[in-house]
């Protein structure tokens, strides 16, 4: 019987200096490859969606904060635009050419469209495009809006930046807004109002997007979730008296004051019955006041489902569009065109 044949001695001898080589060889390539997939992920997240870039707020005195002006950025393939005066609107000169009529918005976020509608199809741009030939005269459309702004905060804006000259002010409030109070969020400190470009992209992903959701964190903002407020009535009388400082402001500088309710609904994306009060209480006050007030909840019922709002409150551009279309029929603005 043959004795088992040793062969190690036709194996090559591999040195622990040449093994501690191979590791660190394998360690640098996959840290150069992770380096070049981690550049390129990063301007893939620059250049096609935008992130690195968010819109960008101040801190303001009088309105709480609003959007820095004159930023322009594209984020989820949509553009934002702002002004000189942090509006979402193109630059606009303080006093309104003679023959003008001249349009005022104030609103948050529903008004503002959020940033992933474009420019061109919030409810202001499609107004500010049809309304000349629909008037028959030059017309511009102006939005001042910031996402979380309550009455109190846009009353702030008109009050220390004046009606532009305006012919009419609307302030476009949705449910929640009736009983939401002053929002005294500090810019930079809240997620959804950052002051200043994040250093990475990526490093955006993660804090804006990824950390939120695997912690439960919520980033909506104020005016996108029902307000707790100990007495619900009371607080719907405050905003009551906001909206009388703005439309006294208003008619003392000549321009007519008006309102637009868009309704906070439910899961099934129907109005809540439960908040119907609150509307009432805004109707009745603007009934005594002379107050004009466009109601959205009937065009907004005619489409079921998620076909006007992203969520309960925002519309989606079919909702801004409905909302344009809606202002467009209104008396009160064909009540300023020309034969």
């Amino acid at each position: 019987m043959k004795a088992p044949v040793d062969n190690s001695i036709d194996k090559p001898l591999v040195p622990d200096g040449a093994r501690s080589s191979r590791r660190r060889r394998w360690l640098w390539r996959f840290i150069l490859a992770s380096l070049i997939f981690l550049i390129v992920f990063e301007v893939m997240l620059r250049t096609v969606l935008g992130l690195g870039h968010p819109l960008l707020y101040q801190f303001d005195a009088d309105c709480g904060y609003l959007p820095k002006p004159n930023q322009h950025l594209r984020r989820f393939f949509c553009i934002n635009d702002i002004n000189q005066f942090g509006m979402r609107s193109p630059s606009i000169q303080p006093r309104k050419p003679k023959d003008e009529f001249r349009i005022f918005f104030l609103g948050d976020s529903v008004l503002f469209g959020t940033t992933h509608v474009d420019q061109s199809k919030i409810c202001t741009s499609i107004l500010q495009r049809e309304l000349p030939g629909q008037l028959h005269r030059p017309v511009e459309v102006l939005n001042a809006s910031a996402g979380g702004w309550a009455v109190p905060n846009e009353v702030g804006y008109l009050h220390s930046r004046g009606t532009f000259n305006a012919d009419l002010v609307v302030m476009v409030l949705n449910t929640y807004d009736i009983v939401q109070p002053f929002n005294d969020l500090i810019p930079g400190e809240v997620v959804e109002l950052p002051t200043r470009n994040p250093p990475t992209a990526i490093g955006e992903v993660w804090s804006r997007y990824v950390k939120p959701r695997l912690f439960h964190v919520t980033t909506a903002d104020r005016g996108s979730s029902e307000p707790v407020v100990p007495d619900q009535k009371a607080a719907a009388a405050s905003t009551l008296e906001w909206l009388e400082k703005a439309r006294q402001q208003c008619e003392a500088s000549g321009a007519r004051f008006a309102i637009i309710y868009t309704p906070v609904v439910g899961a099934d994306f129907h109005p809540l019955p439960a908040l119907l009060p609150l509307r009432n209480q805004l109707g009745d006050w603007a009934q005594s006041k002379d107050v004009p007030i466009l109601d959205m909840t009937e065009e907004d019922s005619k489409h079921p489902g998620k076909e006007v709002f992203f969520d309960i409150v925002h519309l989606n551009p079919l909702g801004q569009e409905v909302m344009a279309r809606a202002v467009e029929q209104w008396s009160l603005v064909k009540g300023y065109g020309r034969s």
